[in-house]
């Protein structure tokens, strides 16, 4: 297999075995006990975006030079001892799982510098069979918990199993250790460089994390573990139907010998996908929640999930032209719309909050589809291409 065939084997089964362990829990467990381990995963889940994603960038931008990994692995180490304190703190205070999931933020810390390694290496098949291998055990682990009856703690269990074992074997397969102390100077360039990647980051992934722990505290677990429900299969939806093309996308757009006439082909392709795909999410929630996780939550999550669907649709549309603002360097505009994004659906959050899931739903597709007809406006100009074509 190739590559990418890897990559798209690495992408599907940390999404899609994650999802499936998911969705059979949700017949299990009630909206409240769902809502209580999404709770408190929800800031382990904003960290673990920006540890994975910053360290793993930096790592290929640093190219091994001196002792610069060393610097990163003492950044890395130092960020998940801070942030697994605080969870375990101050999470303590909304659930006694966050007590226990506080340790995966140290586990990721150590882990992160080898899986970076491993991806600058190209080594992609090794992490896909390391993924695939993990959390089929995790995974198990979890299934034995359901089944003895521990209910939530299953999915806590799950997350500890996972991130014990994938750090832990990628840390066998990458073959480093650091082996001497960074230098000072070391160690302010990778912070610098560190910070800038894990910023943007937790710029982009920081919103559905946030509402997730906002309405855990604000509305209750019932609520939380509805719009749970929802954004787990919104993501499942995403990654097996866009992901593809936006992992594709980049790098052709990149090498492009006609930039325009390739954000057009590439427009119709996500368009025509994203209109199938979230038009028959539309039309069809209920039955499918439903089918995923039983009749007994699907009521709750339908209309969450409703609303996150025009914040699918969106960004599908817009896609292309994400990455062919990136393509071409870009990526100010890129990093203001998810500024952009990230204001706009918390100041709409705010009275949600008062309301409802599916309010806070509406607020995080809003703000977000509003962002994204800021980045056409102020995007198209920048490629060349006027409004009418695109359209």
């Amino acid at each position: 297999m190739s590559p990418r065939a890897w990559s798209f084997v690495l992408s599907w089964s940390r999404v899609g075995i994650n999802a499936g362990l998911f969705l059979i829990a949700a017949r299990v467990l009630t909206l409240a006990e769902i809502g209580s381990f999404a709770t408190a995963f929800a800031a382990v889940r904003l960290v673990q975006a920006v540890q994975k994603a910053g360290a793993s960038d930096a790592v290929t931008l640093l190219a091994g030079k001196g002792r610069r990994w060393e610097a990163l692995f003492v950044l890395s180490l130092g960020f998940g001892t801070l942030a697994a304190a605080i969870i375990a703190g101050v999470g303590a205070l909304l659930s006694p799982m966050a007590l226990l999931l506080g340790a995966i933020p140290v586990l990721n810390a150590i882990g992160a510098v080898p899986e970076g390694i491993l991806r600058y290496r190209l080594a992609v098949r090794a992490l896909a069979l390391r993924t695939l291998v993990v959390q089929l055990i995790a995974a198990g682990v979890a299934l034995w918990m359901l089944s003895a009856g521990f209910g939530p703690w299953a999915l806590v269990g799950f997350a500890l199993v996972n991130a014990l074992l994938g750090n832990l074997v990628a840390l066998v397969l990458a073959g480093w250790r650091p082996v001497a102390r960074p230098r000072p100077r070391d160690v302010r360039m990778v912070a610098g460089k560190t910070a800038q990647i894990a910023g943007r980051v937790a710029l982009t992934s920081s919103t559905v994390p946030l509402a997730q722990l906002a309405i855990g505290v604000v509305l209750g677990p019932a609520a939380a573990g509805a719009f749970q429900i929802a954004t787990r299969v919104f993501e499942l939806i995403d990654a097996l139907s866009l992901s593809p093309l936006r992992y594709i996308a980049l790098p052709q757009l990149r090498h492009a010998p006609d930039l325009t006439a390739a954000i057009l082909t590439h427009t119709r392709v996500a368009a025509g996908l994203a209109l199938l795909t979230w038009g028959a999410t539309l039309a069809a929630t209920e039955p499918l929640l439903r089918l995923a996780v039983g009749p007994q939550h699907a009521s709750a999550a339908a209309p969450v999930l409703q609303a996150l669907a025009l914040l699918g649709l969106v960004s599908a549309l817009t896609m292309p032209l994400t990455q062919a603002l990136t393509a071409t360097g870009a990526t100010g505009l890129v990093l203001a719309r998810a500024c952009a994004a990230l204001g706009l659906s918390g100041v709409l959050m705010i009275p949600a909050l008062t309301q409802s899931a599916t309010a806070c739903a509406v607020a995080i597709a809003l703000g977000g589809t509003l962002a994204s007809l800021w980045l056409v406006y102020a995007g198209l100009p920048r490629l060349g291409l006027r409004r009418r074509v695109l359209a």
